[in-house]
């Protein structure tokens, strides 16, 4: 099974828009692609059942090859915190559960594209963290950080974890949520003189589809 992990630095650093940029930019390449977001946190109750936006948002983007229950089998009201990240509606959700997630449906040979929760050590279950998905799963990891003070220190920080559990850092996407401030783009430039990883930028601006498909390439050549 091939894939890609992605990860951020924090949470709301911008890591399902790239995610989806991702998987349509690989959809349109002729890739099957199989997005999953195992587990969702906030997710908003909607006529009895709780809906995953970010899963469906993914779901879209790689052209709707699966069913949402598929991309995002277990959904939160609340945050997911250490030790209890369970009481999603089927009862706890562990390390395993969630590897079987992203290994199931019917297209074995579909290239994985995975999209943790917060950041690479923040708690994914209740036995394990996104690294320890990542490391289960073995596969490159994308590292999405927002273009703002600090976010050098917190993606050398991220990038360290990653090589320290053996795994390999395929890029790091800068998100640049408003590209009119000033300096707008600058973490990017900082970032790629000090890291040994490509180095790219996104603007919520455009559609930046040379930019996802760069991605697409580092992921999967």
């Amino acid at each position: 099974m091939q894939g890609v992990f992605v990860t951020g630095t924090d949470t709301s650093v911008g890591k399902t828009f790239i995610t989806a940029g991702l998987a349509q930019a690989l959809h349109a390449r002729g890739v099957r692609v199989a997005v999953r977001k195992p587990i969702e946190q906030r997710c908003k109750r909607t006529g009895g059942a709780l809906y995953p936006t970010d899963g469906l948002t993914l779901a879209e983007a790689a052209g709707r090859l699966e069913s949402i229950e598929v991309v995002t089998p277990y959904r939160l009201a609340g945050v997911i915190e250490p030790g209890r990240t369970a009481k999603a509606e089927s009862g706890d959700v562990d390390l395993q559960a969630l590897v079987a997630a992203v290994e199931a449906g019917k297209y074995a040979d579909a290239f994985r594209v995975v999209e943790g929760a917060g950041g690479f050590l923040s708690p994914l279950a209740i036995d394990g963290s996104n690294a320890d998905l990542a490391v289960a799963l073995g596969f490159p990891v994308v590292v999405v950080t927002a273009d703002r003070t600090g976010c050098v220190n917190h993606v050398r920080l991220t990038l360290e974890a990653i090589e320290h559990r053996g795994l390999t850092a395929a890029a790091v996407v800068v998100n640049v949520p408003d590209p009119n401030v000033p300096d707008a783009g600058s973490g990017r430039d900082r970032l790629a003189a000090v890291v040994d990883v490509p180095v790219l930028a996104h603007s919520h601006g455009a559609r930046n589809r040379e930019m996802t498909a760069e991605l697409a390439r580092l992921v999967k050549p």
